[in-house]
């Protein structure tokens, strides 16, 4: 069973978490991964642009969590992981991704903030902040002319994330052995900010 909802609409949010219910009964896990990307300066992205990628990449997270955490709450038992990013923290040198790490850093912040409102109704909220992953969403960065200089600039790993090297994070974060973790963005970035 699966359910297929717009995370920038709330009404559909909460017909896709009825029809969840409707079948399963609870929901014990959420996991927030939808979002968008751009490369843009501040100088040259329209401010429509900008609000969307707050409303998909911020409010869209916001929404979930405040439509499943309520059954959480009534439940008295919820795991939910936040897909921040690495630019919850730190930045492109030579910018571009105004938008991007604005929503991110917010995605960190709420998942702080949702960690101490539902600690009491033995839910956990945690982030992990990945690195660059080649997907659909940023292989266009990828392919840009010396981007792959800058990872090895700044990524002491010297590589991209590859497939399989979140599976881990995802698992603990979603399992009981993670009961005592919560309000916390975990990245998973080859020692990226680390430096």
């Amino acid at each position: 069973m699966y359910a297929v909802c717009d995370v920038g609409d709330y009404d559909s949010i909460t017909a896709a978490v009825a029809k969840v219910m409707d079948n399963y009964g609870r929901i014990d896990i959420l996991v927030n991964a939808a979002g968008m990307g751009n490369n843009k300066m501040v100088t040259d992205q329209s401010n429509e642009e900008w609000e969307r990628h707050i409303h998909i990449d911020l409010s869209g997270v916001y929404y979930m969590c405040k439509a499943v955490g309520e059954i959480m709450i009534e439940q008295e038992y919820g795991k939910i992981i936040n897909i921040g990013s690495i630019h919850s923290r730190v930045i492109f040198p030579g910018g571009g991704i105004s938008a991007y790490s604005s929503a991110k850093g917010g995605v960190m912040n709420l998942t702080k903030n949702l960690a101490v409102e539902w600690a009491k109704y033995n839910i956990t909220v945690n982030a992990i902040g990945p690195a660059v992953f080649a997907t659909e969403l940023t292989q266009d960065t990828i392919d840009l002319d010396g981007f792959m200089d800058l990872i090895a600039a700044y990524c002491p790993a010297g590589r991209l994330g590859e497939p399989g090297e979140l599976d881990g994070i995802a698992i603990y974060l979603a399992s009981d052995a993670s009961s005592y973790c919560t309000g916390q963005l975990i990245c998973i970035d080859g020692g990226w900010t680390a430096i």
